[in-house]
């Protein structure tokens, strides 16, 4: 490692270092295990990666019903602007799904920068992806849906482009949900701007996201790093893209959105929705029933149920 890369390295560690600890401190973290699960589930398990001896944990959430045969299943990463470990912030949206669609949901962590750049975390994804096709008595590989929140709804619209065409023979990916992703690194932070922004991302943290997963700039075009870049024709039958009305990111998730309609040869389903008056990762807090984040977050599951019960129904 070159010695500017390693100072770059470690003044970016330092920052996460203390932004983890505020959150720890604040007890986010804490917050994480008191989060309500309201399906059938099994924590904690070890998905096997690439490397030796090193594993992938992963929760998996089951229907209410027994089934005879495999189910579908939906595979989900969380947020982190790729450097905060939220590993099972995403639990009350998977049980629910798994209740309500009646599908098995596995969500999925994978480390995190700076420690692990890309392509560590899309590793990660491949190898949770290849496992998931490897366990045919429990999943069934050609029905396998695929969501993120924030840099896991990155995640989840590269497993849906690249590596959905890399693993076709072992895996079809119909579907991807992607919940206010951060889909282009290659934009500026102070280019991206809404209207009535609510609660934005300082620009130094947008900045931060950027350089601790892709320190080389000139990756951040690459699609596998923003998939807003990505061929229209890479993405599967169904694209669902969710937003909020107050995230400085919806309006490059809005432009893939129009990309995918202009060039839309083969009918896919794209499908959209704006969760007005929100700021980005809104469900993830504490939310007071009857609140406008409590509709909100009602509506945006609700959203996301439908899509899924539209691409599983036969």
């Amino acid at each position: 490692m070159a010695l500017s890369s390693l100072l770059q390295y470690i003044y970016h560690k330092v920052l996460v270092t203390i932004l983890r600890t505020i959150l720890a401190l604040s007890g986010r973290y804490r917050r994480i295990a008191s989060i309500p699960r309201v399906s059938r589930n099994e924590r904690g398990i070890k998905i096997p990666s690439r490397d030796k001896g090193r594993y992938i944990l992963a929760d998996i959430y089951y229907p209410d019903t027994a089934a005879n045969a495999p189910l579908p299943a939906l595979v989900n990463w969380h947020g982190s602007g790729f450097i905060v470990p939220l590993f099972g912030s995403d639990a009350l949206f998977c049980s629910r799904l798994a209740r309500d669609v009646g599908i098995i949901v596995i969500d999925a962590d994978y480390r995190k920068a700076p420690e692990t750049p890309f392509p560590g975390p899309v590793n990660d994804v491949e190898d949770v992806l290849l496992w998931v096709a490897s366990q045919k008595q429990r999943f069934n590989a050609d029905r396998i849906a695929v969501s993120g929140f924030s840099a896991g709804g990155n995640l989840a619209l590269v497993a849906a482009t690249k590596l959905r065409k890399k693993l076709a023979d072992v895996i079809s990916i119909p579907a991807v949900l992607a919940l206010y992703p951060l889909i282009d690194l290659a934009a500026a932070p102070e280019t991206k701007k809404v209207p009535q922004p609510v609660t934005p991302f300082p620009l130094w943290r947008l900045r931060l996201f950027n350089d601790c997963y892709a320190p080389d700039p000139s990756t951040r075009t690459d699609p596998a790093v923003s998939p807003y870049f990505a061929d229209p024709a890479d993405f599967p039958q169904t694209v669902a893209l969710a937003t909020c009305g107050g995230d400085v990111l919806r309006p490059e998730v809005e432009k893939l959105g129009e990309k995918l309609r202009e060039d839309n040869n083969s009918g896919k389903t794209i499908l959209e929705y704006v969760c007005e008056g929100v700021r980005h990762g809104f469900d993830n807090g504490v939310i007071v029933d009857g609140s406008l984040e409590y509709a909100r977050r009602e509506e945006l599951y609700s959203f996301a149920t439908n899509v899924l019960k539209g691409v599983f129904k036969s």
